[in-house]
């Protein structure tokens, strides 16, 4: 088996909103605060598990509603309601100044490590709501992979032993609430890279977790940060 290599990546990292678009988010504070605005407390996990594995963080921290860098170019909320009308060539600007410059990193370090003949286990972190549309989501943890791709699934298959081991109280579930084959940072380098060179899982947490108990977050996020890094170590040696 190829030596394995991780890259961590959180696409929704923050809220900040740039000085020049600050006029087009007057009195948007709250939308901006909110799970709109960014993927809310999931920034302090990944740069947690990316120093314990040692490895680059790639955090974005523009908010999503001035452009989501977890889409693809062609996806109709690329944009927001906040910058969807805005002139062409200042949405270009947006793309050149944050979006391609983002991806880029992220795919380039990807392809160096593939280019060097190991295989890419690409963590990206994300969370999500408690509720939508009036409904209870019943999980902690939501573990995201294409089926179709055997690494993906084995990868995730061990990855939930080891978190239902180490925590059996946390309730993770696999492709939920969302499909891992959803457009994605992810879904587009499984476009350019085979399913033998690049295994691109998400990580979900419930949002319930950063905006509940303090230690009890920090406490998740060590078991989360133990179990990848002991998982990924295992698979590099």
């Amino acid at each position: 088996m190829a030596e394995r290599r991780v890259v961590v990546s959180c696409e929704h990292g923050g809220n900040r909103v740039p000085e020049r678009y600050g006029e087009l988010f007057a009195g948007a504070g709250e939308l901006l605060a909110s799970h709109r605005g960014q993927d809310i407390g999931v920034l302090p996990l990944a740069a947690e598990l990316a120093e314990r594995l040692g490895v680059p963080l790639h955090a974005g921290t523009v908010t999503r509603l001035l452009v989501d860098l977890n889409r693809s170019p062609g996806s109709r909320t690329l944009f927001s309601e906040f910058t969807r009308d805005l002139p062409q060539s200042e949405r270009e600007r947006i793309l050149a100044r944050y979006y391609r410059p983002y991806r880029e990193g992220v795919t380039a370090e990807a392809a160096a490590h593939i280019a060097a003949g190991a295989q890419v286990v690409h963590l990206s972190l994300h969370s999500f709501t408690p509720e939508w549309d009036g409904m209870e989501r019943r999980a902690d943890l939501g573990l995201l992979y294409d089926p179709r791709r055997p690494g993906e699934l084995d990868f995730c298959a061990e990855l939930h032993r080891g978190l239902r081991q180490a925590a059996p109280h946390l309730r993770v579930r696999r492709n939920y609430p969302y499909l891992g084959t959803s457009d994605s940072l992810v879904t587009t380098l499984r476009r350019r890279f085979p399913p033998a060179s690049y295994l691109g899982i998400e990580i979900e947490v419930n949002q319930k977790h950063p905006a509940g108990d303090r230690r009890e977050w920090e406490e998740m996020r060590r078991v989360v940060c133990e179990v990848l890094a002991g998982l990924t170590t295992a698979i590099q040696e």
